[in-house]
């Protein structure tokens, strides 16, 4: 089964590349919601790989999933295989 995961990293400019922030979505409602957001497509329909996602893409997956993302990270979402 498929499903989302959002990472955040400090922005390059900190010079640490180090995983600040993990989350795994497998919730397929929740899923397919985000896929809305961030690529406007289903969660079947999202391309392998990640997508750094906008301020606003931040604070909508913040409201969807009740989850306070820290501040001053860069975040990005991607498909992810298992069960």
């Amino acid at each position: 089964m498929r499903y989302l995961s959002i990472t955040g990293f400090f922005p390059d400019e900190k010079q640490d590349d180090s995983l600040q922030f993990e989350l795994k979505v497998k919730d397929y409602e929740l899923s397919q919601a985000l896929a809305q957001i961030t690529e406007s497509k289903t969660l079947e329909e999202v391309e392998p790989g990640e997508l750094e996602m906008t301020e606003s893409q931040v604070r909508q997956a913040s409201e969807l999933l009740k989850v306070d993302f820290p501040k001053g990270l860069e975040y990005f979402i991607g498909t992810r295989a298992g069960s």
